[in-house]
């Protein structure tokens, strides 16, 4: 798969992951459940990185200025990349490469392979890292553009979807998105799969689209995570923002 090069991450939320403790014991650390998402993130070799390393540096740049208004609110927390080390997480990377090959040859030699933001909670966040996406479920936040993964070019369209845990911290995965050819979708649309073999996604816009949607059948060979934003943005709490 291709590497994400040094323009492309830091145009990534104008064009189109810590508070992660690093405390083994309970009694360095309070809470288990966040105990356990640091452990999760270390057995599935999500690897942190560090302050003015240049791929930290770039995806934060990017992310908070795809923040908009809420740019000087936001502290971005931590930073972790797939490693693709693990397993599953070749098998992962080499179907999604073998994907893309497949929908450029069937579009003419564009798969139209994009970076899009993705935010849920930090329990839908780390299933997704373990096992991958599972489950279809609408939007948290915005309209709904049919039954599928939605996500979005721009971090700030998708950032109430990032749902708060109880530190104050969200969750948002940068990932490589397979869309081919896409079909407009209405909002409140039910539809599940493209209108004909055509089309690949669908997204809410043609020029420019705000919304990707991933359809059920595609979003585990289509979607690939490639970094773990978290960060805190106390405005959140009460939405006092307009997109």
């Amino acid at each position: 798969m291709e590497q994400l090069g040094v323009h492309e991450q830091v145009s990534m939320t104008t064009e189109n992951q810590e508070m992660l403790l690093s405390c083994d014991s309970e009694a360095e650390c309070p809470s288990s459940t966040l105990n356990n998402y640091s452990r999760l993130l270390k057995r599935n070799e999500m690897i942190k990185l560090e302050e003015r390393e240049k791929e930290h540096d770039l995806i934060k740049a990017g992310f908070v200025s795809g923040m908009g208004q809420l740019a000087k609110e936001v502290e971005v927390v931590g930073i972790h990349k797939n490693s693709c080390s693990t397993i599953s997480g070749q098998a992962r990377l080499e179907s999604f490469r073998i994907y893309s090959e497949a929908m450029r040859n069937k579009c003419g030699g564009n798969a139209n392979i994009k970076y899009a933001w993705f935010g849920s909670s930090r329990d839908e966040i780390s299933n997704i890292i373990s096992h991958g996406f599972s489950a279809i479920t609408e939007p948290k936040s915005g309209d709904c553009f049919g039954i599928g993964v939605h996500l979005y070019p721009v971090n700030l369209h998708g950032v109430l979807s990032a749902v708060e845990d109880e530190k104050g911290l969200r969750h948002m995965l940068l990932c490589r998105v397979i869309l081919g050819n896409t079909e407009v979708i209405e909002a409140g649309s039910k539809q599940f799969q493209p209108t004909s073999p055509n089309f690949d996604s669908g997204v809410d816009n043609c020029l420019p689209p705000k919304t990707y949607v991933i359809w059920a059948s595609y979003m585990n060979s289509h979607i690939f995570p490639n970094f773990l934003v978290t960060f805190k943005c106390p405005l959140l709490l009460g939405k006092q923002f307009i997109i």
